[in-house]
């Protein structure tokens, strides 16, 4: 099976790196990568795997490949998907995540894609997180009874997140590029979606608060009220030094508290008056494994831990509700489009 990649930042060389280590299992013959920026090309030599294949433009990359991977900053997400399809439109297609920077041209692209009979899979993969699967365990349990809130939350300083580049540099700090907290950190929306089910209205606040100098936004904060009557609230920021990445869910019954930056989950049951604590070891390569893998079983048309580019696009609705909550001081019903 041939691959094609396109952009070799962090991303794409961690996809690369996983792809060749997952090749023998997965029957993948060829990967052939494609970045605009020569030296970024010139950098996967280090890899050292004769099935990388360095190509020097996007037609060469996906022309006769099966599967593409687009690996590009967010907000060049689609217009290079559109490229990509227009060379071949029978391709299988990974996109990280969110599908664009803004909603408008998500849902052509997602039913193009579903027209075409391939998977369009998106990179959100918290679902396959092993402290995620215990919170769906428990949830199925029954345990807490009735959720009755959820509230998460993801917090770090950018500054400190890839210390190697120059603040100014990163794509996350420019609104240009589809960087800041909402866009970048939408992985908490699409777990709750993904936990709770669709989420029907939105109240928001966007900006930046901080002295960085950046265009994107630094903080987000939602309030949201899903379609089954649980309330949530949402907070995304840039601005924590210390990592905050953290799940609460108020049940009838409990309470459970899900610190992914500890990988530790802890859960109370007015039944027992105790906390119990499970602590788990995680490597979060791992995560990244299995979502290939499940994306290869979706290629091949078995069942998959995947979110879907269906599944992505109601995550896009959410984050252009809290932006127009805030832009119009109102709360948004969702979807926006039916």
């Amino acid at each position: 099976m041939k691959v094609g990649l396109v952009g070799l930042g962090s991303i794409g060389k961690r996809h690369i790196k996983n792809l060749v280590s997952l090749s023998k299992e997965l029957e993948i013959t060829e990967i052939r990568c494609y970045d605009r920026d020569c030296n970024r090309l010139e950098s996967i030599a280090s890899l050292q795997s004769d099935l990388i294949s360095p190509k020097k433009d996007l037609a060469n990359t996906v022309e006769d490949s099966e599967i593409a991977f687009v690996c590009v900053p967010t907000a060049f997400h689609l217009p290079v998907t559109e490229e990509i399809r227009a060379y071949n439109n029978q391709l299988h297609i990974y996109l990280e995540k969110p599908i664009s920077h803004s909603l408008l041209g998500c849902e052509e692209l997602v039913y193009k894609q579903i027209e075409s009979g391939k998977v369009l899979a998106v990179g959100y993969m918290l679902p396959n997180h092993p402290l995620l699967k215990q919170i769906e365990e428990i949830l199925k349990s029954n345990r807490l009874g009735k959720v009755l809130s959820v509230r998460a939350e993801s917090g770090f300083y950018l500054p400190n997140w890839h210390p190697w580049e120059n603040d100014q540099d990163f794509y996350m700090s420019s609104k240009y590029a589809g960087g800041g907290a909402l866009l970048d950190s939408s992985h908490e929306i699409n777990y709750l979606q993904w936990l709770f089910g669709d989420i029907v209205e939105v109240s928001g606040y966007l900006g930046t608060v901080s002295e960085l100098k950046i265009t994107s936004d630094d903080l987000a904060l939602g309030i949201l009220k899903f379609t089954n009557g649980i309330i949530g609230q949402l907070q995304l920021d840039l601005l924590q030094f210390e990592e905050s990445r953290e799940c609460k869910i108020i049940g009838e019954n409990g309470i459970l508290i899900a610190d992914f930056a500890k990988n530790e989950l802890r859960y109370y049951l007015n039944q027992y008056k105790e906390w119990t604590t499970l602590k788990l070891e995680i490597d979060f390569e791992d995560i990244y494994l299995t979502q290939i893998r499940e994306f290869f079983k979706l290629c091949k048309g078995q069942k998959a831990s995947l979110i879907t580019g269906m599944q992505a696009l109601k995550t896009m609705h959410v984050i252009e509700g809290i932006r127009r909550s805030h832009t119009y001081s109102t709360s948004v019903k969702l979807p926006l489009y039916s």
